[in-house]
């Protein structure tokens, strides 16, 4: 199953949008969502977005793309667990990465194969800007160290719209 969103391919499957689940995440993150990104959670809140963004911060690649797209509310087990919005976000809080970054208004909303993820900025000075983290590979030709960069769209390069967040 797939859905037009904005002129892109959203991949489903697709579940109806649960508005308690929506306030709940907003509740415990403390946070509201952008409204552009509640509207596409409401509109087209698939599993699969296929793009591509340019981040210079990580050559000699900089072309990352984040297809996964975190669900809203429970997994098919009935938890918050791997790949939803409110469970990964739990696990953000928890994890290496906030040993050295803070991640208090960062909402993970997708990742890729090699587990390189894409935030959504709440603090409501960056509201709605997008960021990464991608994991470094120490061999030639390939990110050494893993990098955590504002995502800055760039029309020469980005296959996706940012006007969906």
């Amino acid at each position: 199953m797939s859905r037009w969103y904005r002129g892109r391919l959203v991949v489903g499957p697709f579940r109806p949008l649960d508005a308690g689940e929506l306030e709940g995440l907003e509740r415990e993150i403390g946070l509201p969502l952008p409204s552009s990104y509640r509207s596409f959670l409401e509109t087209a809140g698939g599993e699969s977005l296929r793009y591509s963004v340019s981040l210079s911060a990580c050559e000699p690649e900089p072309f990352q793309s984040f297809d996964d797209l975190y669900q809203l509310g429970r997994d098919d087990d009935g938890e918050y667990g791997w790949g939803t919005l409110l469970g990964e976000y739990r696990c953000s809080r928890d994890g290496w990465l906030a040993d050295g970054l803070s991640l208090a208004t960062l909402l993970p909303i997708a990742r890729n194969g090699g587990s390189d993820t894409l935030f959504l900025d709440l603090n409501p000075a960056t509201h709605g800007q997008l960021h990464a983290f991608v994991h470094g590979i120490p061999h030639p030709g390939y990110l050494p160290k893993g990098a955590f960069t504002k995502v800055g769209f760039s029309s020469s390069y980005v296959q996706h719209d940012p006007a969906f967040l």
